[in-house]
C-alpha cells in the first residue's frame, strides 16, 4: 500500500502547472499564416480586429497572444480569415486609371478579399489618390506594379528626390501621405512611382493615365496625363469644366491642364476622359473615376472700397466679359518651364494672397481674392513674367486698366489696376518685358500690382506657376 501524501493548495496549483506543460497548451509564440500587420502608434487589439473585420479572441489565437495582451508599434500581427492570402499589409494610393479589378489582378489577390482588407470601400467610386490596404510580398511579380521603395538619407527632401526621380513633387508629396511638408525622415523609405507600368483598367490604345496630384486642392492646378500606342484624339471633364489634351513636341503623350477652383466645394467629383481611337470613326471610349477634392488653407481680410465696385450691376457683366476671354484653348504652348514674377517687388510677404475669403464694406465673407497682390507704387514696372499673346488692353471698372495675355493651352495671365498699359492687342511678349506700370485704377485701396493665373476658365495659385514647371 502506498502511504497517503498531503499537498497544499500552493502544491497542487504547481503540479496542475506542471500537468499543463504535457497536454498541448499553444506556444506562446505560435502564429497562423495569412497577411501580415505592421502595428502602428496608437493601435490597440481590438481597434485592428474591427478594422479587419474579425474578433480580438480570434486576433490573439492567431499569434499565440494571451488576451490581455498589449501590443507595441512595429509589431507584426497576423491578420486570420483571409484564406490564400499573404505577404505584408501596406498602404497603396490608388492612381488614376485604376478599379477594384486591376488593383486586386495586380497584388494577387481577390476582388472579395481585397474589399475584406477595406471595409466600408465603395468599389464603385474608387477614387484617385484613395488609400488601399493590400498585401505587398518582396519579389513577386506583383510587387514590380508598386512604387519602388526607396531609402531616405540624411538631410533628403521631397523636392530632391523629386528632382532625381524626374517626378513632380507635390505628386510625390501626396502619394507618400506626407501632408504639408517637404521633409523626410531618414532611415524610412519612399515611395517613387515605376515606370512604364500600364493602369490595367484603362483599354487599348491607352497604355497609362496619371493626374498629379493625386488628390486635388481648392484654387491648384491639376495636370492629366495619358500615353497611348497609336494617335488618339482625347478629351474629358472634371465637375463642369471641359478637358482638352494636347500633345507636347509631337509625343505620344497627351496632356491636359486644369484649374479647381477656389470656393469649390470639398468633396469627390468624376474625371472623365474620352478617346477616339480612330478619329474618322467619331466613335468615343470613355472612363471616369472619381478626384477628391480638399480644402485650401485660407485666411479672412476685410476691405472698404467704393460702393460702385461692387454693385452686381457693374460686377457681374465685367466678369463675363473677363471670363469670355481667359476660356478660348489655342493649341500652341507658348511658354516653356516655369513663369517668372511680374514685379520687381517680391519677397517672402504679398499685401494679399491667392484664395483670400475677402468681406467687402462689411458683408459676409462669401468672395474671394483670385490673384497675388505686390507691393510697390504708382510707375513701378509690371514684366510679361512668360511669352504669350495679348488679348486684352484697356480700362475695367472695377479691375481698373488691365491686361490680359494668352499663352496657350488655356493658360491665361491678368495684371489689373495699371496706371499705364504699355502693350496692345495682339502684340506678343517676352518674359521680362515691360507690359505696363503700377498703379491704383478699378477697386483698390492703394497703388498695387494684382497678378492673376487662368487654367482652363479657373483662376489658380500664382505662386505655384513660380515655383515648379507646367506641365
Amino acid at each position: 500500500m502506498l502511504p497517503s501524501v498531503m499537498c497544499s493548495p500552493r502544491c497542487w496549483i504547481a503540479l496542475l502547472a506542471l500537468l499543463l506543460c504535457f497536454v498541448g497548451v499553444p506556444a506562446a509564440g505560435a502564429q497562423a499564416s495569412g497577411p501580415v500587420y505592421l502595428v502602428e502608434e496608437g493601435d490597440s487589439l481590438w481597434g485592428v480586429a474591427a478594422r479587419f473585420g474579425t474578433t480580438v479572441e480570434a486576433l490573439t489565437q492567431a499569434n499565440g497572444l494571451s488576451a490581455n495582451a498589449g501590443i507595441s508599434p512595429g509589431q507584426e500581427l497576423v491578420i486570420p480569415g483571409f484564406e490564400g492570402v499573404s505577404g505584408r499589409l501596406i498602404t497603396h494610393v490608388v492612381a488614376f486609371g485604376e478599379d477594384l479589378s486591376s488593383v486586386a489582378q495586380v497584388f494577387g489577390i481577390a476582388p472579395d478579399s481585397l474589399l475584406a482588407l477595406n471595409r466600408g470601400l465603395s468599389p464603385e467610386r474608387l477614387y484617385a489618390g484613395q488609400p488601399l490596404i493590400v498585401p505587398y510580398e518582396e519579389g513577386t511579380p506583383r510587387a514590380l506594379a508598386e512604387a519602388s521603395r526607396q531609402l531616405i538619407g540624411a538631410g533628403e527632401t521631397l523636392t530632391g528626390r523629386a528632382v532625381a526621380a524626374g517626378q513632380n513633387a507635390w505628386s510625390l508629396q501626396s502619394r507618400n501621405g506626407a501632408g504639408e511638408r517637404l521633409w523626410l525622415l531618414p532611415g524610412g523609405s519612399l515611395a517613387v512611382p515605376a515606370e512604364g507600368i500600364p493602369n490595367t483598367a484603362l483599354p487599348l490604345p491607352i497604355l497609362s493615365a496619371a493626374v498629379e496630384p493625386e488628390v486635388g486642392t481648392q484654387g491648384e492646378t491639376i495636370t492629366l496625363r495619358l500615353r497611348a500606342e497609336a494617335p488618339i484624339q482625347a478629351e474629358g471633364e472634371l465637375a463642369d469644366w471641359p478637358l482638352l489634351f494636347l500633345q507636347p513636341d509631337g509625343t505620344q503623350e497627351y496632356v491636359a491642364l486644369q484649374g479647381i477652383h477656389a470656393l469649390l466645394e470639398p468633396g469627390v467629383y468624376d474625371l472623365e476622359i474620352r478617346w477616339q481611337p480612330d478619329p474618322a470613326s467619331g466613335t468615343f471610349q470613355r472612363f471616369q473615376q472619381p478626384l477628391r477634392v480638399r480644402p485650401g488653407d485660407f485666411g479672412r481680410e476685410a476691405l472698404t472700397v467704393a460702393p460702385e465696385t461692387v454693385d452686381p450691376a457693374v460686377t457681374v457683366p465685367e466678369d463675363v466679359r473677363v471670363q469670355e476671354l481667359v476660356t478660348p484653348k489655342t493649341p500652341e504652348q507658348l511658354w516653356r518651364g516655369s513663369f517668372q514674377f511680374p514685379s520687381e517687388f517680391y519677397t517672402d510677404s504679398f499685401p494679399s494672397v491667392f484664395g483670400t475669403r475677402r468681406s467687402y464694406n462689411g458683408e459676409g465673407y462669401f468672395k474671394y481674392h483670385n490673384g497675388l497682390d505686390f507691393y510697390g507704387g504708382t510707375g513701378v514696372p509690371i514684366l510679361a513674367p512668360a511669352p504669350g499673346l495679348v488679348v486684352f488692353a484697356g480700362p475695367l471698372d472695377v479691375r481698373g486698366n488691365a491686361t490680359y495675355i494668352d499663352h496657350g493651352w488655356g493658360i491665361y495671365t491678368g495684371y489689373l489696376h495699371q496706371s499705364e498699359i504699355l502693350v496692345e492687342v495682339g502684340q506678343m511678349v517676352e518674359p521680362g518685358q515691360e507690359i505696363g506700370r503700377v498703379g491704383a485704377t478699378g477697386r483698390v485701396t492703394g497703388p498695387h500690382l494684382h497678378w492673376e493665373v487662368w487654367v482652363g476658365g479657373v483662376p489658380v495659385n500664382p505662386l505655384d506657376w513660380v515655383e515648379q514647371s507646367y506641365p
